[in-house]
């Protein structure tokens, strides 16, 4: 019996030691058949993913935008795009039914995340791409993921597997964000995958992109690949940073006005470009065209559209004349019935308007297009070249070569057009017609005038910094030191103001007790599809303030608002609501205006000759009005307020003492003695007290006593 058990036992032991024998030998054989498989049949394969070696691009990041004050307008997030490889697993089996296990909920998990396609659609490119020979597919198009995006699909079914055993991508991408969303979006601009975009982004592409880099990766077995750094690399070099001009304050406000008066209005679209005098520095540029019922930033009005002047251009127009010494302030042009006609061409005052008679101050309040029309064709008719060489003088005619590229060149009739130049298209470029400018040469026009004559190239950049290094910096460029002589530009500052502080004027709904505005109203007929449009207005304003200081020139477009406005209705009080919201947050200029009016209101003129006081005003910067409608030769102060004199007529008659209260001795002698009187004076100085008194009757020979002191 022991002897069989040992046998037994034997026996088991041998045929164990078979099993593993032939276990050995079976595993020997499938070694060996999976080396000469790797080897001889996948093994050009094997070999290029093992031994391969390729260069990538190393993207660099892209530089940031800021503002003024350093507020960060547009910079570059990491963000991901989801992709998929349907080539992983195809040939193994347990992979292959992770895929077939989970291809449903995933499906579902997709098309609840991104919402793009149903979850049929989703299964259906998931099987197909699996099934045929894509390498690649992407799954989030439109949708870029954070990383908390992307932990959480990496929880998901089959993506929970990994790049290797589930084909999940995430490719690395960098997105613009911008912290303060629409404000100023068209200025900041965009850069699209063709490197074509707007503002900024795309003028400033090559200085914001930087450099990308290189280096060698060398391919591993699992689809892994890692960097060899051999001295080969070429590492990037990241983009700089742009420091804008843009005050992200006056920017809201600019764009909230704006936004507040297209809808009010319902206009087509709008702009408005805020500037700060002295440098030229653009501290708003808001554009809003309308779509879809919605207003947003789709183009830039400000820089890129070319368009009628209307009015606003009759200030060149006036500026030409003084320099050529047609005409003085107080001149009177004839306007008639509002009717103007120049060969075939009839020229009508806006709303049919009949002014007869105006003073050359009056005719700009009111805007006459007859007045200017009349007077550029009595002085220019001969000569037209001339008029256009002004205007190529005062730097209308040249392209500003602002920091977003994209400017159209400026259009006028040339006088050599034979074709089309004559008498009448002379008359209507005299108010903004048969010439095309961008609103950003309107305002650099218009801030020379503000600047004493100097035009400054407008800039929208103060710098670009590599981290706190300055690589480049812009400094104001003028393009004009000076547009017309002092004459001329006190006459025409002098215009600018009566537009809004005469009563009459186009402007004066804007007026403001606190701080003064000069500028002028723009209206122009819609041309359309070759005819011209009823009651369809291209509306604008342009001036600066304060006035007597300028801080801050300010262009206004409002496009064919309903109702048939025009721009003292519709544009105007979109410039003096952003003027009062930049003036409440300005404690500077409050300051200004406050020691300016403490000091010194207005100068200690009572009375004399109009012409020799309105002479001292003007070359003093004090604003000064005639209230009545007669050209005076004596006047005296109605009012002052807001350092600006009001003057009446000093009524003078044979028989009746005049008011000399106030005036130098010289003057009060003159008149006294013109009109037949003696005089004695007592202490020195301008007349304090007179008897007898004014108005009252008495002879000619007797004697008048005046009072200095």
């Amino acid at each position: 019996m022991q002897e069989k058990g040992q046998k037994n036992v034997k026996r088991s032991i041998l045929a164990r030691v078979r099993l593993v024998f032939f276990a050995g030998v079976l595993l020997a054989f499938a070694i060996a058949y999976r080396i000469i498989h790797i080897q001889y049949i996948d093994g050009d394969e094997w070999r290029a993913k093992s031994n391969s070696f390729s260069k990538k691009e190393i993207k660099a990041n892209r530089g940031n935008i800021y503002a003024d004050d350093g507020s960060l307008l547009a910079t570059s997030l990491p963000l991901y795009r989801l992709g998929f490889d349907p080539s992983v697993g195809k040939k193994e089996k347990k992979l292959a039914e992770i895929f077939n296990k989970g291809v449903d909920s995933l499906a579902f998990l997709l098309s609840q995340k991104f919402g793009t396609y149903s979850k049929e659609q989703y299964k259906d490119q998931l099987v197909d791409a699996h099934k045929g020979t894509k390498q690649f597919i992407y799954l989030s198009r439109g949708f870029s993921l954070t990383y908390r995006d992307q932990m959480e699909l990496m929880k998901w079914p089959i993506f929970r597997e990994g790049k290797n055993k589930g084909g999940v991508v995430f490719e690395k991408i960098y997105k613009r964000f911008h912290p303060f969303k629409e404000l100023a979006f068209r200025s900041v601009g965009f850069v699209n995958e063709k490197s074509s975009g707007a503002g900024l982004e795309s003028s400033f592409n090559q200085m914001l992109t930087g450099m990308n880099g290189q280096a060698t990766y060398q391919q591993l077995a699992g689809g892994i690949s890692r960097p060899i750094f051999d001295g080969t690399e070429i590492r990037p070099v990241d983009g700089l940073d742009v420091y804008s001009t843009l005050n992200v304050n006056i920017q809201d406000v600019a764009e909230a006005s704006l936004q507040k008066a297209l809808t009010s209005y319902q206009a087509k679209f709008g702009c408005v470009v805020v500037m700060e005098v002295k440098t030229g520095e653009i501290k708003a540029i808001a554009n809003l065209g309308q779509r879809d019922g919605e207003y947003d930033e789709n183009y830039n009005y400000a820089v890129a559209m070319n368009h009628y002047p209307g009015s606003t251009f009759k200030l060149a127009s006036y500026m030409a004349l003084f320099e050529e010494g047609k005409i003085k302030l107080n001149d009177t042009v004839h306007t008639g019935s509002g009717r103007y006609v120049i060969g075939k061409q009839v020229i009508t005052e806006a709303k049919k308007h009949a002014y007869g008679s105006l003073s050359i101050k009056d005719a700009f309040a009111k805007s006459s297009n007859v007045a200017v029309s009349k007077l550029v064709v009595k002085n220019f008719k001969t000569n037209p070249d001339k008029y256009i060489k002004y205007i190529t003088n005062f730097g209308l005619s040249e392209p500003l070569n602002f920091h977003i590229h994209g400017a159209p060149k400026p259009f006028f009739r040339n006088p050599s057009d034979k074709k089309h130049w004559n008498d009448a298209a002379l008359a209507k470029m005299s108010f903004g017609y048969e010439c095309l400018i961008t609103p950003m040469q309107t305002l650099a026009f218009y801030n020379a005038v503000a600047n004493g004559g100097k035009m400054i190239q407008p800039i929208l950049v103060k710098e670009v910094k590599n981290n706190d290094q300055v690589q480049n910096k812009f400094e104001p460029k003028v393009i004009r030191e000076k547009i017309c002589s002092d004459e001329t530009l006190l006459a025409v500052r002098e215009m600018l103001e009566a537009v809004v502080e005469n009563p009459k004027g186009t402007g004066h709904k804007i007026q403001n007790p606190l701080y003064k505005i000069a500028g002028k109203t723009g209206t122009a007929h819609k041309f359309q599809d070759g005819h011209w449009i009823d009651n369809a207005y291209y509306t604008s304003f342009a001036g600066y303030f304060p006035a007597d200081n300028p801080k801050y020139s300010v262009i206004v477009i409002i496009d064919s608002p309903k109702f048939g406005l025009m721009a003292g209705d519709a544009a105007a009080p979109v410039f003096r609501d952003i003027a009062d919201k930049i003036y409440a947050g300005d404690v500077e200029m409050h300051r200004m205006l406050a020691e300016k009016n403490t000091a010194d209101d207005v100068p200690g003129v009572a009375a004399g000759k109009f012409e020799d006081l309105h002479e001292v005003c003007n070359r003093l910067g004090v604003s000064n009005y005639n209230s009545d409608t007669i050209h005076p030769e004596w006047v005296l102060p109605s009012k002052k307020a807001n350092r600006t004199i009001y003057w009446k007529t000093n009524r003078t008659e044979l028989g009746i003492v005049p008011d000399v209260k106030g005036m130098p001795l010289r003057d009060a002698l003159y008149l006294l003695e013109n009109y037949g009187y003696r005089v004695r004076t007592s202490g020195r100085g301008r007349v304090r007290n007179q008897i007898p008194n004014a108005s009252q009757n008495i002879k000619k020979g007797e004697t008048v006593y005046l009072t200095l002191g």
